[in-house]
């Protein structure tokens, strides 16, 4: 069994008001020993609300030791009168092998009824114990339905290139780029989406054109008929007056349906505005 942990981190600034990647960290391992780790709201030399402007990268993997790093920047700009360059985005650590990596930046369409930002979802193909596995990790738009909406379609087209790329690889290869890249159709997707389960953008990744190509919410698919668990605004009222619900998920591709275990959420901890949760997959 694999187990992969999702959570917004919110540059580990908790529901109090202080910032640390320790007490993200302590939480996590508290939960479980997670073979993969997707954080959203990662930062790199951004001025946060404490006036620090910390690598964390780089503070992550020294914290998260025996996991490799793979950082997904949404942007990576030079803000003017700054040094060192400033990057946002969601970052996986992988305890397993990660056989290849990939950062999609995501559609921006024009919006200007509200403030918006660069997004992207970082892709990692890992190699399990008993196949590889395709884990991909976002945090779409908040503010926009216009530019979630386009974000989703981007990710079903990503997904639909690489399920018709493991069936139809390159008949001439050679060495270095041209040599095969393995992207397992075995896919894993979570995050913070900013939707909820009666959104379009859901109904879009559930019901793609292509039915069996639809994406699979594993709360649903192992708790029919029951409320999704909430991810955010249990302890957070200010940024969620209207309290606490679900807007983090993980979607799996449908040849992973008899290998979800389960998936719990953490509903106790208040070291961000969000709530971590862990999906376990097995050999079934």
């Amino acid at each position: 069994m694999i187990q992969i942990l999702s959570w917004n981190i919110q540059n580990g600034e908790g529901v109090d008001g202080a910032i640390s990647l320790e007490r993200i960290a302590d939480t996590i391992f508290n939960m479980s020993t997670p073979d993969v780790i997707c954080l959203q709201e990662v930062s790199r030399n951004c001025k946060l609300k404490d006036g620090s402007q910390p690598d964390q990268l780089n503070q992550l993997a020294k914290i998260f030791v025996g996991y490799t790093p793979f950082f997904g920047p949404a942007y990576d700009v030079l803000r003017p009168g700054e040094a060192e360059r400033e990057q946002f985005g969601n970052i996986i650590l992988s305890k397993l092998p990660v056989l290849s990596n990939f950062n999609h930046i995501l559609p921006q369409p024009v919006d200007s009824s509200f403030r918006h930002m660069p997004r992207q979802v970082n892709e990692v193909t890992v190699k399990t114990p008993f196949f590889p596995i395709c884990v991909m990790t976002t945090h779409l738009e908040y503010g926009s339905q216009k530019q979630r909406y386009a974000q989703v379609k981007r990710i079903l087209e990503i997904k639909d290139d690489i399920d018709q790329l493991s069936l139809n690889p390159a008949t001439v290869q050679d060495p270095g780029p041209y040599a095969k890249l393995e992207r397992s159709n075995r896919l894993i997707l979570c995050g913070d989406f900013n939707f909820e389960s009666n959104s379009s953008e859901y109904d879009l990744l559930t019901n793609h054109i292509q039915k069996q190509e639809a994406l699979i919410d594993a709360w649903s698919h192992l708790n029919p008929n029951t409320e999704h668990a909430p991810t955010c605004g249990i302890f957070d009222k200010k940024q969620w007056p209207d309290g606490a619900h679900c807007r983090d998920f993980a979607f799996l591709s449908s040849n992973l349906k008899n290998n979800i275990d389960s998936i719990n959420v953490n509903e106790e901890t208040d070291a961000s505005d969000h709530q971590p949760f862990v999906i376990s997959i097995s050999d079934n």
